[in-house]
């Protein structure tokens, strides 16, 4: 809030990569930055595009390639013919979708596993839920450390994107892009409050019924939890298993659609200017709707190609963006904050720290220490083939399976069953005590922060290294940075003239 809309929005730009031209005088820049974002967006929207995949796949029984080609070719086709319009009113009408969805869940998944306390119970002991871990140890997996600074990164890296960009300038006035980020700020908290409690009582809920599905053999991809969860528990209310699945392809589809908009914003602007000038508008529309298409192509294959991971979507996305987003993070808050940065310097800190997060992800695949993972549920309970094989507590039902191998569920009251589950895990990560510190080693949500962190470093030595052998030391102006370093740069009479342009052209834009 106080970086990227006082910044970008009295510049007026298109592409982000447009500040980078700005701000270093230098086209080729802009393409580099162009180039990383894009990557970074097709990545992403890879990962986006296995969530709904998943579902599809588990609820109907179609192929994943299948699923995956047609959640592909649905986001692809409305972008393609509604463009960025399309996006924001389904964007509206999907996070409408996405939150009814997963209170549904929540408030099903507690009902049935006995309630807040004993959700909250269950969390404790199977050791997933942990108060404050205040280790100052970089390579435990989580802690109240790592997780305030890896949020807090990863979520500066996603605001300094195109698709971010696009939605600032697109408001009315400075006052209105303050408030879209003020309004976001409260509801990403909730969200992922409300995401963590929904998972805890997915767990309590296949606890209490004495059967983990995963461990039992129902089904091998973490990702397909969820699903086989609201089609299990809300199996008895028509429609509502429909309105969840419907939940992750909103979600699904929202980020979608919004990226590949904004990978062919960014092709047009940063690497097509030049050549689409003078060209008819149609024309020019034309083509970014060609892109649109082949983008959505390149996910699809891409998405084919990364079906096996086996690990949780959340998390792809996470080490996904601390790869290839936190480095642009790393450029911009360089480019803002010190004025001494030039072009040169730049190149060199985003390749660095590009170079680095990519270098962090796959040696931590490859080296990395394996956290020993948490112990499985109960499975004395999972079903065999067509025999009711047990009873839960109030509300209680008796759970069958079908030909398919869904638990179904019939009303049986008057019947409980107990839980007797403690947790294995110590709060220290069994083996690392004796295990020589690697960089490979350090916590995945510590990624985004050191992937900027040494594009930052690295940017700012190198352009002051080659500051004296450049022919002209350019300063920038003082609208290129950050508004709360200005004074400290630049002088009070340059600060004022930049903060009241920016006054007139934001009440022009107003009236």
């Amino acid at each position: 809030m106080v970086t990227v809309v006082p910044l970008m929005y009295p510049l007026g730009v298109t592409s982000i990569n447009e500040y980078l031209a700005l701000r270093y005088r230098c086209k080729s820049l802009q393409v580099i930055g162009a180039a990383v974002g894009v990557f970074s967006s097709l990545c992403y929207m890879t990962v986006a595009l296995l969530s709904p995949a998943l579902a599809l796949e588990t609820a109907v029984g179609i192929p994943l390639w299948m699923s995956i080609f047609l959640v592909g070719a649905v986001g692809t086709a409305y972008t393609t013919v509604g463009g960025m319009k399309s996006v924001v009113w389904t964007d509206v009408f999907q996070s409408v979708v996405i939150f009814a969805g997963i209170f549904t869940v929540l408030v099903k998944g507690t009902m049935d596993a006995g309630g807040v306390d004993k959700v909250w119970q269950i969390g404790k002991d199977s050791g997933r839920i942990k108060y404050f871990d205040m280790s100052l140890d970089p390579r435990v997996r989580h802690t109240s450390w790592n997780q305030v600074i890896g949020f807090v990164a990863f979520w500066l890296s996603v605001h300094f994107s195109q698709s971010s960009v696009q939605r600032i300038v697109s408001t009315t006035s400075i006052r209105e892009a303050y408030k879209v980020y003020l309004y976001t700020i409260p509801v990403v908290v909730i969200y992922n409050i409300v995401l963590c409690f929904t998972g805890l009582a997915i767990l309590a809920y296949f606890f209490t019924l004495g059967c983990d599905p995963i461990a039992g053999g129902l089904f091998d991809n973490k990702n397909q939890l969820v699903p086989y969860f609201v089609l299990h528990a809300l199996r008895l209310f028509p429609g509502l298993p429909g309105l969840y699945i419907s939940t992750i392809f909103s979600g699904a589809l929202s980020t979608l659609s919004s990226g590949i908009n904004s990978m062919s914003a960014n092709v047009v602007q940063d690497f097509l200017a030049k050549f689409l000038q003078g060209m008819p508008e149609r024309m020019v529309t034309t083509i970014t709707k060609l892109l649109v298409c082949f983008f959505g192509i390149v996910i699809i294959l891409m998405a084919y190609l990364a079906k096996a991971f086996q690990g949780p979507v959340t998390q792809m996305s996470y080490i996904v963006g601390s790869a290839t987003n936190a480095p642009l993070l790393g450029l911009f808050l360089l480019s803002g904050l010190f004025p001494q940065a030039n072009y040169i310097g730049a190149i060199f800190g985003l390749a660095s720290g590009f170079a680095v997060g990519l270098w962090k992800v796959f040696g931590s695949l490859w080296f990395g220490y394996r956290t020993p993972i948490l112990p499985p549920g109960p499975t004395h309970q999972c079903p065999v083939e067509n025999v009711t094989v047990f009873n839960m507590t109030t509300p209680t039902y008796a759970m069958t399976t079908d030909a398919a191998g869904l638990l179904t569920s019939s009303w049986a009251p008057n019947v409980t069953t107990s839980l007797d589950y403690h947790s294995t895990e110590s709060a220290v990560v069994p083996g690392l005590d004796d295990r020589a510190f690697s960089f490979y080693d350090v916590s995945y949500t510590l990624n985004p922060l050191i992937t900027a962190s040494v594009t930052l470093l690295a940017g700012l030595i190198a352009s002051l290294v080659v500051r004296p052998f450049l022919r002209e030391a350019w300063s920038p102006e003082a609208k290129l940075l950050f508004p709360f370093c200005r004074r400290f740069w630049y002088s009070d009479m340059d600060v004022l003239s930049t903060e009241t342009q920016n006054k007139n052209k934001d009440r022009d834009l107003e009236d």
